[in-house]
């Protein structure tokens, strides 16, 4: 398959947005990009889509586990070899491929990606490039305050973008103020031709799950477009004898008119178990409680912990987009959404100390009752024009997001003895009384605005591109009377010296966390610190050779840490008197390695110090490889094809007490595409944790270790009507 060049995609959303209208699903013509010479008179270029792919993205690179472009908030769609940062775009293919339920399935497929919650999890937290990021924090077309609270359905999405690194200049601070970088997953839109799919999904040992995935376009010239997607499943789950059940459903509305285009999507999701979660345990104990001090070997992947607790997730949001087109080179827009979220019962919290080296354990456990909830609003002015013999793609925006979050629970801290290898049943607490967002025990409220300018310039014939511009963020905690802004610059750039095919980025990007207003126990008590900025210089190059796209950057992050200072007084204080260094190396590739054999992969480096201390941050493996390889055999629609995942040894604790090992997993699948008459039929089956090991998985929070899932089978079936 032919791509689009990366000057057209570039110029996206302006470009890819009017390839929608009134294009049929076989070809479609080349425009000619903005400043470019005129074509000569032959044949225009002609690229080749397939059926389910949509006209307005990227399109799918070799082996169709990647796409070849991203969009970068701020800079738009931007090819992979164009981008000044290091960016992969992951496909509904590749969810596909595995039976994905959540993003944590495709994720998995990341190097730089470490998850940091159990797998089957209520909550979906992981860790990028060294630093933390939970689902709130996710982007849905690329604004902020859309997504879910908990984890995200992964069967409503058409691409998964992964930006690594701080970069607040390109999408804003998201609700919880993550700066590990932006996971902005774009939603599926209704094709040129009719869509019609059933999916039906087995998990070992009893989940069952159906997904009717149905689209069309309507009108004379196919100009509006409805995608419906819903999700009904059921059954046994993540530990022995818990039951996990998920109701999701979304409606994608799009109108694609000659100058103007619009969008709407909806959803609502409720995810719950029943009889049980598996636990985080802590082996060096707390000041009341000493732990054995000394990492065992952990339980089966799928112990139940929590024996007859319950625990409930609902979620609910809107976005809506507008496009207009000034003229053929200025383009305004405006988005507004927002999304409300309910958590009731046990979803975190899962917490145990181990005391004796036999396995007995404290166990904790909470009835919480969580609630947030969110709104955004953008809006911006998207120019291109030249200056001399100068490119330049401007892009101006305005953003709001407001997040509200309050929380309750009551909870039985450490209170019961339980056992690692042989948990007891705990008794579950009294549901907690719900007060409002300013009544709840934990409440938090933010409002963010933030103004936003970048210009991509291109030199000689766009072998030189250089990004600069900035953000200026203003971030108010009305519950603390707080209010802190700051400028945050970027510049980046790309050269091409040799070629089309090898491409030269750095850039030097910031993250923006709030402050905070100093609390009790500090002589500094009601002082307002202010904004913590994170740094990251990033140089790297970009290759394409034959079919295979390569990634190989090399990065150093600094984020300051608030710490506690005794300056000889009675009291100390807080101050910004820490930092985490994180220094790094990684590679990615995807493509075709031969014309059946296609590779998706990384192998990411890290070492991560905390300064202050001079201890390494715990909860970083210095090594992660994630490498996968498919085959399409010479049976027709046999496709066969695993992955390998190595995780290096990580700290557990702060303190650099306890040491996690290493670990490894071999994860295989298989694809086979046939018809039963007419009707096209795709089978697909996966294995992870082939050879069923028990392994600690990573880190949860400080001291705290989560045992691997243990050998799970997926079975699927989907049928296109």
């Amino acid at each position: 398959m032919k791509t689009l060049p990366r000057r057209a995609l570039r110029l996206a959303p302006i470009t890819l947005a009017l390839l929608a209208a009134g294009t049929g699903a076989g070809a479609q013509t080349e425009p000619t990009p903005v400043g470019a010479a005129p074509a000569e008179a032959s044949l225009p270029q002609v690229t080749v889509r397939s059926k389910y792919e949509r006209e307005d993205l990227p399109v799918r690179a070799p082996g169709h586990k990647a796409a070849s472009g991203a969009r970068l908030g701020i800079l738009g769609a931007t090819a992979i070899v164009d981008a000044p940062v290091h960016v992969n775009a992951y496909t509904r293919e590749l969810a596909e491929d595995w039976s994905a339920l959540t993003l944590q399935d495709v994720l998995e497929n990341d190097s730089a990606v470490v998850f940091t919650t159990n797998k089957s999890h209520l909550l979906q937290n992981f860790n990028l490039r060294g630093l933390d990021m939970g689902a709130i924090d996710i982007a849905t077309n690329g604004l902020y305050g859309i997504a879910p609270a908990n984890q995200v359905p992964v069967e409503l999405f058409e691409r998964i973008e992964v930006l690594r690194g701080p970069n607040v200049l390109l999408s804003g601070m998201p609700p919880a103020s993550s700066v590990a970088g932006t996971v902005n997953m774009v939603t599926k839109r209704a094709l040129p031709q009719p869509i019609a799919d059933l999916t039906l999904t087995y998990a070992s040992r009893s989940y069952f799950q159906a997904h009717a995935d149905v689209g069309q376009r309507f009108g004379a010239e196919k100009r509006l477009g409805l995608r419906f997607n819903g999700v009904y499943g059921k059954g046994e789950m993540g530990a022995r004898d818990e039951e996990q059940s998920r109701r999701v459903g979304a409606l994608a509305l799009d109108y694609l008119g000659d100058r103007a285009r619009f969008s709407l999507d909806v959803y609502k999701g409720v995810n719950k178990i029943d009889n049980g979660s598996p636990g985080m345990f802590n082996f060096l104990g707390t000041a009341a409680i000493p732990g054995v001090g000394v990492l065992l070997a952990p339980p089966k992947g799928d112990t139940n912990m929590f024996r007859g607790t319950h625990g409930e997730y609902t979620n609910s949001g809107m976005l809506a987009r507008a496009e207009v087109d000034f003229s053929p080179n200025w383009q305004g827009y405006a988005a507004v959404g927002g999304s409300n979220s309910v958590g009731q019962g046990l979803m975190f919290g899962t917490r145990a100390i181990v005391t004796r080296a036999d396995g007995t354990t404290r166990g904790a456990i909470y009835h919480v009752d969580t609630r947030s909830r969110r709104r955004t609003a953008e809006a911006g002015i998207i120019g291109k024009f030249d200056t001399g013999g100068v490119s330049h793609r401007l892009q101006l925006s305005a953003n709001v997001l407001q997040m509200k979050e309050g929380t309750n629970n009551t909870a039985c801290n450490y209170c019961y003895t339980t056992h690692l290898y042989h948990p007891t049943v705990p008794v579950f607490p009294v549901a907690p009384v719900w007060k409002g967002y300013e009544g709840a025990t934990v409440a938090t409220k933010y409002d963010f605005q933030s103004l936003a300018i970048a210009d991509t310039l291109g030199f000689a014939g766009d072998k030189v591109l250089l990004t600069v511009g900035g953000r200026h963020q203003t971030v108010k905690m009305p519950y603390s009377d707080y209010r802190e802004s700051r400028f945050s610059p970027m510049v980046a750039a790309v050269v091409r010296p040799w070629g089309e095919r090898v491409s030269l980025f750095g850039n030097y990007t910031e993250g923006l966390e709030p402050g905070q207003v100093v609390g009790v126990g500090y002589a500094n008590e009601g002082e307002a610190l202010p904004p913590r900025i994170s740094k990251q210089i990033e140089l790297g190059v970009k290759l394409q050779a034959g079919e295979m796209t390569h990634t190989l950057s090399a990065f150093q992050i600094e984020r300051p840490s608030f710490v506690s200072v005794n300056a000889g007084g009675r009291l100390p204080y807080l101050r910004e008197d820490g930092e985490q260094r994180l220094r790094g190396l990684e590679w990615s590739a995807y493509g075709n390695l031969t014309p059946t054999l296609s590779l998706l992969g990384g192998i990411t480096h890290i070492q991560s110090e905390q300064r202050n201390t001079g201890r390494d941050t715990y909860g970083t493996p210095e090594w992660r490889v994630r490498i996968g390889l498919d085959w399409q055999t010479p049976v027709p629609g046999l496709k066969v094809g695993g992955r390998v995942i190595h995780t290096g040894a990580q700290w557990a604790d702060s303190g650099n007490r306890l040491r996690v090992p290493s670990w490894n997993r071999l994860d295989l699948n298989a694809s086979y595409a046939t018809k039963f008459g007419s009707t096209p039929v795709r089978f697909n089956a996966s294995v992870e944790n082939v050879a069923d090991r028990a392994y600690w998985i990573g880190t949860f929070g400080d001291g705290f270790v989560m045992a691997g899932a243990p050998r799970t089978f997926k079975l699927a079936a989907t049928v296109s009507f």
